[in-house]
């Protein structure tokens, strides 16, 4: 038998020069693949990366994205020409077609998942470099948001190339969403208050906040839910949905702490002394580091003391901080009251006793 006669010899409707080239279009997309990541993209990607431009460094990663769909598309591409060779049945053409369809939209969803994934990270720097905390939270809702997108449009044009009715479709999932909708109403409440936290920017991430009862700093915020970290220790997740609807009251946004307290001293003090002790109080706060102002004042004369009211507005909004100020001034005036004998007022009663006894006749 010649060899032109065994290229000729049919097996399962085509001849084994047919199955031949088949083989040599898997071959040929083989090594155009292996030309195409080690020639061209492996080289691209070794240059870009040695950039010190950031922008010019993503270009190296998105390079590199396309290593995969490429190759994808080179074996597709060499598929389709094998399909188009062989002489096989038309269902199982029919099928490998949707096959193909399917594996392309895929492909194409996968690249473009990628692109998302550079693109966030492109972000990244940028946003770090803002003052606000709740951008680097934004970003990864962003991504997963942007991916779930893409995947859910990926199954709309696969359903749509293999003649399902998408309208049909649209149309129950419709019906079908009103009820999830009603059964996922707190869901959905949760994640359109993430979206006004992220709009409105009521705190940045770390502020200390009092929410629904709830006091501490914000550890992060998901789609979900936003996470408290109180002064006790314990962390507390509060829906999205709550803190949106919630009066937030941002203990970190405030310009200072006010401390309002009553200084008493004994009736028995002098007038000269009760002077001397409003010229203490009022040295001390204004020569304190802490102090943005304050007020003091003889107020009252009560039950047992003669009664300073004392405000002082401490520029130190950290509580420690705050507390070491409110120390050091205390101590201060301890120090100079005793100095100058005023004595502090404490509850004392005195107690008068007429002689009942009856004069003797």
């Amino acid at each position: 038998m010649s060899l032109i006669n065994l290229f000729k010899i049919q097996f399962m409707g085509n001849s084994v020069s047919a199955y031949i080239l088949c083989f040599g279009i898997l071959l040929a997309a083989g090594i155009a693949n292996r030309v195409l990541n080690v020639m061209v993209i492996n080289r691209l990607k070794k240059v870009f990366s040695k950039v010190k431009n950031f922008k010019l460094r993503t270009m190296s990663k998105v390079i590199d994205s396309l290593r995969g769909p490429l190759s994808f598309l080179l074996y597709t591409i060499g598929i389709v020409i094998i399909v188009e060779i062989l002489n096989i049945p038309q269902i199982a053409k029919k099928g490998a077609e949707h096959i193909l369809k399917i594996a392309i939209a895929v492909n194409i969803a996968y690249f473009l998942v990628k692109a998302v994934d550079i693109f966030i990270e492109y972000l990244s720097p940028y946003v770090e470099k803002t003052e606000s905390k709740l951008d680097d939270q934004l970003l990864p809702i962003l991504k997963k948001v942007a991916k779930i997108f893409i995947w859910i449009i990926t199954v709309a044009v696969i359903l749509d190339n293999m003649d399902y009715d998408i309208k049909s479709i649209i149309v129950s999932m419709g019906i079908g969403g009103v009820a999830i909708a009603l059964a996922a109403k707190d869901s959905i409440s949760n994640f359109f208050g993430a979206l006004t936290i992220f709009i409105d920017k009521p705190f940045q991430i770390g502020d200390r906040v009092q929410i629904e009862g709830y006091d501490g700093p914000i550890e992060s915020v998901g789609l979900r839910s936003t996470k408290i970290r109180t002064l006790d220790g314990t962390l507390v997740t509060v829906p999205n949905g709550k803190v949106a609807e919630s009066i937030i009251n941002n203990i970190q946004k405030r310009k200072s702490i006010k401390n309002m307290y009553t200084i008493g001293v004994t009736y028995n003090t002098s007038y000269e002394k009760l002077g001397k002790a409003l010229e203490i109080l009022r040295s001390v706060l204004k020569n304190h580091a802490s102090t943005e102002k304050y007020w003091v004042y003889f107020k009252e004369y009560a039950d047992y003391s003669l009664n300073i009211l004392v405000a002082h507005w401490c520029k130190y909004t950290k509580y420690e901080q705050f507390l070491q100020a409110t120390e050091e001034i205390n101590l201060e005036i301890k120090k100079q009251f005793e100095e100058n004998q005023i004595e502090f007022a404490f509850p004392t009663q005195s107690i008068y006793l007429e002689n009942a006894e009856k004069p003797k006749s």
